[in-house]
């Protein structure tokens, strides 16, 4: 008599407002994943880009409910400079003055002591 062993394994992924939560259950012929979708309330959902300028961007978004700061930094793709994470209370954000290339900017919502995560937006400066 074969014996069935389930084991539950979870994997998380952000899909757009929602945490896709992924079940595996092991059987006798192999894995079945199971989705499940949880809201997730503490992420910025609707960015807004005013540019690029010449030489910045600018971004705002809503107060996110919970939230008590946001994370902002970016990452230049010719060399792999990262920015400091700029942390503020305020729904904005301006970029300082950037050479000419392709930057991507991370935004992120902390609600208690959680950043839970980032969302990314592309831009290229000429």
């Amino acid at each position: 008599m074969l014996m069935k062993k389930t084991v539950k394994v979870q994997a998380y992924v952000w899909l757009k407002g929602f945490l896709l939560t992924i079940l595996l259950h092991s059987g006798v012929s192999g894995f079945t994943a199971i989705p499940e979708l949880q809201p997730v309330s503490c992420i910025i959902d609707d960015l807004q880009r005013d540019g690029p300028s010449q030489s910045s961007v600018s971004y705002s978004w809503s107060a996110v409910s919970g939230a008590t700061e946001y994370k902002v930094y970016y990452v230049r793709q010719s060399d792999g400079y990262t920015s400091s994470v700029q942390v503020s209370s305020s729904t904005g954000y301006t970029s300082p003055v950037l050479s000419t290339g392709t930057y991507t900017f991370f935004f992120a919502a902390v609600c208690g002591n959680e950043t839970l995560s980032y969302i990314a937006d592309e831009v290229i400066i000429n």
